[in-house]
């Protein structure tokens, strides 16, 4: 289910003995299990029917998830990124899953115990496969757009402030979809713009929102695009100074290089930006400015960057260039083409 479906589920008083809780949006997944404590705890009483743990065993989890509750139905066991559920063998897994899976098949009704994944399980784990199976599993995507909208809405309102559509949609490709992220934009924004009025305009988010490397690499490759390699170069070095790695620059460049040719390709046969952006499901915003970026280079030249792109990492990933020098040669490669409408 998802986390609509899951408040649903618990506002109608219908609790599951056990829960999976995945997915990429951790704001709403923490509002989520404090939602559920909230209907299981009663006040006063939380410390004593709460318990969290981490780095534990089968033995230790089925232990803490079969302690009786203390003047109330149930209590709240929350394990936090299991080691059989991640990726990495972990210490006697094989006994582990085989301790969990005869405990699964009757789980206490006095207990909610959440499996609480910052990670994403390893969807190849028998572990994984079994609370698929045996648990209710939660998945915490991240919000649509209208959901952001009306989240963004209630998250300004004790400012009194309201977000323009332009502003949102800026504010989502600068700073990505993550609700964590967002709320700290969200109270920068406010407090940037003070008294003075109350709708956060899209000039407002330029100011004084902290870009993400998405958005800083696309304003990488516009500047690139205009022949300007010092700017481009200037910018590279920002990223690089602010903790981002050579590779990792050059995988979100390939990423947006291939999304140009998606796009040039798509337009040069009739399709609209829109259509593409649902296609490969991209941020509204990105699809505009992929488009404007197109309409100045042709498709043969782009599908030829992107060949070199793909060499390049290559190269990278065998040994035979370093990242940095790897990156550099990217970066005068496309800043100083000539023949881009060729």
């Amino acid at each position: 289910m998802n986390w609509n479906e899951f408040y649903q589920e618990i506002n109608a008083g219908r609790f599951s003995p056990v829960y999976l809780f995945t997915g990429p949006e951790e704001y709403v997944k923490r509002e989520a299990l404090d939602a559920l404590r909230s209907k299981l705890l009663p006040p006063g009483l939380e410390t004593l029917n709460d318990t969290t743990l981490e780095g534990v065993t089968a033995r230790q989890i089925t232990d803490a998830a079969e302690t009786m509750p203390m003047m109330c139905e149930r209590r709240v066991v929350t394990v936090r990124d299991w080691a059989p559920l991640l990726s990495a063998k972990s210490k006697n897994e094989e006994d582990e899953v085989l301790c969990m899976d005869t405990w699964l098949d009757n789980p206490p009704d006095s207990c909610a115990l959440v499996f609480y994944m910052r990670q994403e399980p390893d969807s190849r784990k028998k572990m994984c496969a079994l609370l698929k199976k045996k648990a209710q599993t939660v998945t915490f995507d991240f919000l649509s757009d209208a959901e952001l909208s009306k989240w963004c809405s209630r998250y300004l309102k004790p400012y009194g402030k309201r977000l323009s559509g332009k502003a949102l949609n800026t504010l989502t490709y600068m700073a990505g979809r993550e609700l964590t992220r967002l709320a700290g934009e969200l109270d920068k924004l406010s407090a940037y713009v003070g008294d003075a009025r109350a709708e956060i305009g899209e000039d407002d988010v330029g100011a004084i929102v902290s870009a993400s490397l998405e958005y800083n690499v696309f304003e990488l490759l516009n500047r690139l695009l205009s022949g300007d390699v010092k700017a481009g170069q200037q910018t590279v070095n920002s990223l690089l100074q602010g903790g981002q790695t050579p590779i990792g620059i050059l995988s979100m460049m390939t990423r947006q290089v291939r999304q140009l040719v998606h796009m040039k390709c798509a337009l040069d046969a009739g399709d609209t930006a829109a259509q593409v952006q649902e296609r490969l499901k991209m941020h509204p915003y990105a699809a505009r400015q992929t488009a404007k970026q197109c309409a100045r280079l042709s498709a043969s030249w782009l599908i030829g960057l992107y060949d070199g792109c793909v060499e390049t990492d290559y190269a990278v990933k065998s040994g035979r260039l370093r990242d940095r020098e790897a990156l550099d040669a990217m970066v005068l490669r496309i800043g100083l083409a000539t023949d881009r409408n060729q």
